[in-house]
């Protein structure tokens, strides 16, 4: 169980998706951040896979830490059990238990991380020498 799960296990609040239903979209207001009790969660950008959060992990933080829009959408893989937390809880939280923001930093560092590691591997598949075919000059007559 990580860390972030065991700070929320007892909580009365909690939210439950069937597979396949929308927990937020793209460029909604991301006031509240969820923790991942049971089940997983699908992250997509523009339609794209960028993660799968499993139990213990947390989704929506970006937003809410920066009180912008949400950057993904996140669409329950399986049956799940979220836990909501505002930004006013977020706060209790954190004064409570700091290692919970230690937690979420290390949740945003690690997705910044594989990120970076999917662009640096996109753009060299992009700077692949064309075939020789294609290289060879052309006749001009």
């Amino acid at each position: 169980m990580a860390a972030s799960e065991g700070l929320f296990r007892d909580d009365a609040q909690f939210a439950s998706y069937i597979a396949g239903q929308k927990i937020f979209a793209e460029g909604e207001r991301g006031d509240v951040m969820y923790v991942v009790l049971d089940g997983k969660v699908e992250l997509r950008v523009k339609g794209r896979l960028v993660e799968t959060v499993g139990p213990g992990g947390v989704l929506g933080e970006m937003a809410l830490i920066e009180q912008a829009p949400r950057v993904a959408q996140a669409t329950a893989k399986t049956a799940c059990s979220l836990v909501p937390i505002s930004g006013e809880r977020f706060m209790h939280k954190i004064r409570e238990a700091p290692h919970f923001a230690l937690q979420i930093m290390k949740v945003m560092a690690e997705r910044l991380r594989r990120m970076n590691a999917r662009m640096l591997r996109s753009a060299s598949s992009r700077r692949r020498p064309a075939s020789k075919a294609a290289r060879r000059p052309t006749s001009r007559r």
